[in-house]
Parts: structure tokens; C-alpha cells; sequence
């Protein structure tokens, strides 16, 4: 248990299993766990917590923040479920299941699974903004979740995004053009054209929260699957 103040149970005595035998101080974080070739059963804390579990069955219960387990081997080397927010992965020699964890981290890629976070942000803005088959360029997951997980907003990495595809100070009809085109998948007419570009001439809108409020909704949802999503996790390297 990594809460400061909690006690852990951690080895044993021949056959006897240690019972509270390890406390973390009030005053210290731990992030980091490795595991055994055991059962191990883990608890993390407010911290950004990273679970090496190893072999047998395994529990780990990540808390706040976000936390990632990690694994020795290629993703092809494991399977991976996801259901009602818990993952359960399964390989040679282990069986995790993980409760309020958001990331995987194999060998060879990653997978996020915060679709309700910042992994979900990242894939609407990038349906948005750069269309859906960006959604599964990993370079570009990674330069959202990375910004995100380091404090960007939502509207910040939006505008980020905007101005890497339209370059900056881009017009109102062409934000609008592009967004709607994403989304509904057909450039605007007449009308809808001078409504959006009046909401943002009118200063009522900015091109990000146009672009949020584009992003928000349920056709871009479908259109990135971001059901689909939460399932299979947001890939990046």
C-alpha cells in the first residue's frame, strides 16, 4: 500500500505470509513499484504511480493521478481487455486485473485508456482538427497526451492544434471549413458557414472553444469511436 501511513504486508516467513509488517511515513511518495514472481496485490496513491507486477496474479488499484503498469514484452505478447473502467491483462506466466489504472506501457508502444481524461481529449481534438485517421497516428496521441498529462488545457492544446493545421491567425471561415468538414463531413453551406464565422467574428466564440464545442459532440464522438476507445485504449510510442 503506497498511501503514507498505511500498512503493507510484504513477504514471508517459510510459509507463514508477513502480516502489516511495512508502513510508508506520513512525510514520503513512493511512485514506483516492481512486483514478484508471486501474487502481488498493490495500492497507489495521489502519485503518478508506475506497476511492474511480474509474474502470477496480480491486483493493483492505482488511485488518483495517472498511473501506468508496465510490461517487459511486446503488446502482440499479451492480451487486453477493458470493462466498466477495469483492465485486465493476461501472458505467460500472469494475470493482472487493474482498477482506476489509465495506461499500459509494453515494449513497443503504449496504450491509454482515460478516455473521460486526457486520452479523450486528445483523440476529439485530433478527429477534429487533423480528421479521424489521425486518431491513430501515434506521434500525434503522444504530443496531446503528453501536453495534457503536463498541464495543458483543453483549450490550449485546441488552439495548439488549430494553428499547427491552419497555421496561426487563421481565419474564421477557414477554422469553421475545417472543423465543420471534420465533423459532419461536408463543408458547410451558406448558412451554417456565416453562422459559426459570425459567432467567432462576433468574439462570442474563439477559435478554441469553437473547436472544443466541435470536438464535444456526438458525430465526433462516432466518427473516432470513442466507445470503440475506451475498449481498445488510444495507442502512442
Amino acid at each position: 500500500d503506497l498511501v503514507p501511513g498505511r500498512f503493507s504486508s510484504v513477504g514471508r516467513n517459510g510459509n507463514v505470509p508477513a502480516s502489516n509488517n511495512l508502513s510508508i511515513d506520513l512525510a514520503t511518495v513512493i511512485e514506483n513499484v516492481v512486483g514478484t514472481r508471486l501474487d502481488d496485490s498493490v495500492r497507489g496513491n495521489d502519485a503518478n504511480n508506475r506497476f511492474t507486477l511480474g509474474t502470477g496474479r496480480n491486483a493493483a488499484e492505482g488511485g488518483a493521478g495517472i498511473d501506468t503498469a508496465a510490461y517487459a514484452l511486446a503488446a502482440a505478447s499479451y492480451q487486453v481487455s477493458a470493462t466498466a473502467g477495469v483492465l485486465r491483462v493476461t501472458g505467460a506466466d500472469l494475470s493482472d486485473t487493474l482498477v482506476q489504472v489509465e495506461r499500459l506501457a509494453f515494449a513497443d508502444y503504449k496504450l491509454a485508456f482515460d478516455t473521460a481524461g486526457n486520452a479523450g481529449t486528445t483523440a476529439k481534438i485530433l478527429g477534429a482538427v487533423f480528421g479521424v485517421p489521425a486518431v491513430a497516428n501515434r506521434d500525434y496521441a503522444a504530443i496531446g497526451l503528453q501536453l495534457l498529462d503536463a498541464g495543458s488545457s483543453y483549450a490550449g492544446l485546441m488552439q495548439l492544434a488549430l494553428d499547427a493545421k491552419l497555421g496561426v491567425g487563421a481565419s474564421a471561415q477557414s477554422v469553421v471549413t475545417l472543423l465543420y468538414s471534420n465533423v459532419v463531413g461536408a463543408a458547410p453551406g451558406a448558412a451554417d458557414l456565416a453562422l459559426y464565422t459570425g459567432l467567432l467574428q462576433s468574439g462570442q466564440y474563439t477559435p478554441a472553444t469553437l473547436g472544443m464545442l466541435a470536438a464535444d459532440t456526438p458525430a465526433n464522438a462516432a466518427n473516432i469511436n470513442l466507445v470503440g476507445l475506451a475498449a481498445t485504449g488510444l495507442a502512442y510510442p
